[in-house]
Parts: C-alpha cells; sequence; structure tokens
C-alpha cells in the first residue's frame, strides 16, 4: 500500500449527494454512460450504470484503477479500466462542454498530483452506490492539464468535437485499442 497523497482543498465544495443518496435531486433515472469534468479542483469522472451489483460496487470501492488520456484535435478522451469490474473504457471530453461559469482549469505545478472522483451511480433510480478519490501520477496530472488548457485556447465548434469522437470510435474498435495508443497510461495510487 502506497503512503495517502495530502491534496490542497479548494476554497469551495459544493455539497455532494452521499452514498446512498440521489445524485440529483432534478432526475431519478439516467442513460447509462460515463462523465467526465474538471471542477472544484478534481477530475471527476462519474459512472451510471444500471443496477451495479455488489461485487461490482465494492470493486469500484478497493480494486486498482488504471487510467490513459487519448486526444484528438478537439476531442480527448479519458480511458479508464478498474480490475475485475470493468475493462477499458472511455469518456470523451472537451472543457468547452461545461457552462462558461462552471469551467476552471488544473493549475497543479509539474510534480503535483491531481485528484480523480469516482462516482459509481445507479442509473435506473439515480441513487450514489459509491465515491472513491484517487491520486493521478504527475504525468498523468500533467497530460490532462495540458490538453484542458489546449481546448480552452482553442476555439469551439461542437459539430466538429462530435466528429471527432465519432472518427476516434470508427478507427479504433473499443477502448483497449483507444488504450493501446494513449498518449498516458498510469496506474492510479489510493
Amino acid at each position: 500500500m502506497t503512503a495517502p497523497h495530502i491534496f490542497a482543498r479548494p476554497d469551495f465544495l459544493p455539497k455532494e449527494p452521499a452514498i446512498g443518496e440521489r445524485w440529483s435531486a432534478e432526475h431519478n433515472r439516467y442513460d447509462e454512460g460515463v462523465r467526465y469534468v474538471y471542477r472544484f479542483g478534481a477530475h471527476e469522472l462519474t459512472l451510471f450504470w444500471a443496477a451495479p451489483t455488489p461485487a461490482e460496487v465494492a470493486g469500484l470501492r478497493d480494486a486498482d484503477v488504471e487510467v490513459g488520456l487519448f486526444s484528438h484535435g478537439p476531442a480527448a478522451f479519458l480511458l479508464y479500466k478498474v480490475k475485475n469490474v470493468c475493462e477499458w473504457s472511455d469518456a470523451s471530453f472537451n472543457a468547452h462542454l461545461l457552462p462558461e461559469a462552471e469551467r476552471e482549469l488544473p493549475n497543479e505545478a509539474p510534480g503535483d498530483r491531481a485528484r480523480l472522483k469516482i462516482t459509481l451511480v445507479d442509473a435506473e433510480d439515480g441513487i450514489v452506490r459509491a465515491r472513491r478519490i484517487l491520486s493521478l501520477d504527475k504525468v498523468m496530472t500533467q497530460a490532462l492539464k495540458h490538453a484542458l488548457r489546449e481546448q480552452m485556447a482553442a476555439p469551439f465548434n461542437r459539430l466538429t468535437y462530435d466528429a471527432a469522437v465519432r472518427d476516434v470510435h470508427a478507427r479504433y474498435p473499443d477502448s483497449d485499442a483507444l488504450a493501446a495508443v494513449a498518449e498516458v497510461v498510469e496506474a492510479a495510487l489510493g
């Protein structure tokens, strides 16, 4: 087991739903999928899975996690794999997809480690089933910081972004193939 990493606390953290509470008061159900954003000083990966099993919930809390990054034009992909829970999967993202008031850029100095918060939400009832905070390696921290800063500095066109996502999914048959050509793939700590 590695030593715990201490993160600086952001100036503001919104109240989050606890495990067993609804992820959002606005919705009771969600389409299955994944959402990646950077906000409040952390990378957030939210998994919307239909009826996660007790083994999936336990594995998400405790199993080894690998992460990767692949970029293609205006689209970047956060890749993730949870040992014995899910094989390589990906979440496409662009910082411009968040409302302007919610956009935030990472500011970790070289050598710092960023936080990755993973939340598992039952898509069938909207209840948070598991949450975990991991430490990203120094290289992954800087790679995500660079990708998000490049996205924010570039003009954004939703049609071009959607075309880039489709192009990547057409070119690579699955997330395993995408992980094989990713710029960075590393184990998360914690």
